[in-house]
C-alpha cells in the first residue's frame, strides 16, 4: 500500500460518510414531509366526513386548494413529495460527486437522473 493511497483512504471514507449522511437526511425529510401531508389530508377527510377523494388536484390550482384546506390537495401534494424525493436524492448525489471531482460517479449519477426524468416525460406520452 502506497503512502498516497493510505492518505486518500480516510478522506474517501469521510467524503462517503458525508454523502451518505446527506442522502439519508434528504430521504428522511422527504418521507417525513410526505407522511405529514398525507396524514393531514386523511384527518381532513375524516373531519369532513366526505370520503377519500378519487382524483388528484392539478398543479395550477394546488395553492388555492391547499389554502381552502381541501383534503385532495394535501393528499396530492403528499404523493408529489413522495415521488419527488428520489429525484432530489439523485440530484443531490450528483452535486456531491461533482464537488468531489469524481467524474465516474458524476457520469453514472447523471445517467440515472436522466433516465428517471425521461421515464416521467415518456410516461405522459
Amino acid at each position: 500500500m502506497s503512502a498516497a493511497a493510505g492518505k486518500g483512504a480516510p478522506e474517501a471514507r469521510h467524503t462517503m460518510s458525508r454523502i451518505e449522511r446527506t442522502v439519508r437526511l434528504v430521504l428522511m425529510a422527504g418521507i417525513t414531509v410526505s407522511v405529514a401531508l398525507l396524514v393531514f389530508g386523511l384527518v381532513l377527510v375524516v373531519a369532513r366526513g366526505g370520503g377519500i377523494p378519487h382524483g388528484t388536484v392539478p398543479l395550477g390550482s394546488m395553492a388555492s386548494e391547499l389554502r381552502a384546506l381541501q383534503p385532495a390537495a394535501y393528499l396530492s401534494l403528499g404523493l408529489i413529495v413522495l415521488i419527488g424525493t428520489p429525484f432530489v436524492r439523485v440530484a443531490g448525489s450528483l452535486v456531491a460527486f461533482a464537488e468531489e471531482h469524481d467524474g465516474r460517479y458524476v457520469l453514472i449519477t447523471a445517467t440515472v437522473l436522466l433516465v428517471m426524468c425521461l421515464s416521467v416525460v415518456l410516461g405522459k406520452v
